[in-house]
């Protein structure tokens, strides 16, 4: 099984360097409010895609986790549909479309303050293996 110990980039509260993205679970999936800060700029004011990435991927993620699956990233398609201001408020949400037992299919979106798509990911996650590779 996996073990979160606090690190993880996108979520965790003892990285100082990461995110600290405030996911919360909600009936339908997991929904955060957040503002990404200007350190995770690409150009000036506009958040790097790979960030708006990170934080579709971890929606994803923990869409699938907050239904006690320890699920991991298999695949992820991103369409990127405005740009992502820093600073400014977005609302990210997740949910599990389909459950095909070992396999997730799940979907994310970020929206700006007046609710208009920024970005969107739809992604199949698998169930994390019993192994404990090295």
């Amino acid at each position: 099984m996996l073990k979160d110990y606090g690190r993880c980039f996108a979520c965790g509260k003892a990285n100082p360097r990461g995110l600290a993205l405030p996911i919360k679970e909600t009936p339908e999936g997991v929904v955060m409010d957040y503002a990404v800060p200007e350190d995770f700029a690409g150009w000036q004011g506009i958040v790097h895609g790979g960030i708006v990435a990170t934080i579709l991927d971890e929606l994803l993620a923990w869409a699938c986790n907050r239904a006690d699956r320890s699920m991991m990233t298999a695949e992820m398609t991103v369409r990127f549909r405005r740009p992502v201001r820093t600073g400014r408020p977005i609302r990210g949400v997740g949910r599990i479309t389909e459950d095909k037992g070992r396999l997730i299919l799940a979907e994310a979106r970020l929206l700006d303050e007046s609710g208009q798509l920024l970005a969107e990911a739809t992604g199949k996650l698998m169930r994390a293996s019993d192994r404990n590779d090295q």
